[in-house]
């Protein structure tokens, strides 16, 4: 498995358009820059240009939100023959979890702990007892 720097590089070659620097977290920040630590793995870092390559920059629910970061971790796969890189699912589960475990939070209501459910506007109803709350930021910038 190659390291991190030479993945670094590898990928500014593969992909001259885009800027590959050092950050204070592993993100890509649309149109066309990724951030990585010292501690990103490989594999985050592939995860990290999945979410570039599969041109999806914005979402209108938190449920889209967590199908763009499967599409990612999906397009990471993708990509691990063709760079070396040793798939590892139980890593890629972990960081989705992460998703999954926020949105289970973020929809329950306040005031009785049912699952509620997502209007257009990203407010969440309660079809129990009526309440409306926002949606909350999600663990990681994406």
């Amino acid at each position: 498995m190659p390291s991190l720097n030479k993945l670094v590089a590898k990928l500014r070659a593969d992909f001259p358009e885009l800027s590959i620097n050092p950050g204070e977290q592993a993100k890509f920040t649309p149109p066309r820059l990724i951030f990585y630590t010292p501690d990103t793995s490989p594999l985050e870092l592939l995860h990290e240009l999945g979410h570039y390559l599969i041109k999806k920059n914005s979402y209108t629910s938190d449920i889209e939100l967590i199908r763009i970061e499967s599409e990612a971790w999906q397009k990471a796969h993708d990509l691990c023959a063709q760079y070396g890189i040793k798939w590892n699912q139980d890593f890629a589960e972990d960081h989705l979890d992460t998703y999954r475990d926020w949105l289970h939070v973020v929809s329950l209501c306040k005031n009785c702990q049912l699952a509620g459910y997502q209007d257009d506007s990203g407010n969440y109803h309660c079809p129990l007892c009526g309440a409306k709350w926002p949606s909350s930021i999600p663990p990681a910038d994406f």
